[in-house]
């Protein structure tokens, strides 16, 4: 009879469905607390990559940039700290960077 309690106490217990709210409201404003005040940087279309960096860096300073050439195949996944840089044949900035 003692290791059946003990089992029966090892079990999980349910969540309750305020508890669940809770919890889902607190994850939603984690992320949304975590989302970049600003998710694109038009202002800095002509400019050379390093430039465009610094400025950019000033609105969301843990982004990961990656600089690519206009045309360069990428990947279609969305990871929220990456900035992709694309470049004209001159080594300027040729789209509007944007999160993603």
């Amino acid at each position: 009879m003692a290791i059946t309690t003990e089992i029966s106490a090892m079990r999980p217990k349910r969540v309750s469905g305020a508890c669940m709210a809770l919890l889902t409201l607190f994850i939603l404003f984690a992320f949304v607390s975590m989302a970049p005040a600003r998710v694109k940087w038009s202002e800095v279309v002509g400019l050379k990559p390093d430039l465009a960096e610094k400025r950019i860096r000033k609105d969301m300073p843990t982004a990961k940039f990656q600089v690519l050439k206009v045309g360069q195949a990428v990947t279609m996944d969305f990871i929220p700290w990456r900035v992709r840089i694309f470049v004209d044949s001159s080594g300027n900035v040729a789209r509007i960077p944007v999160v993603g």
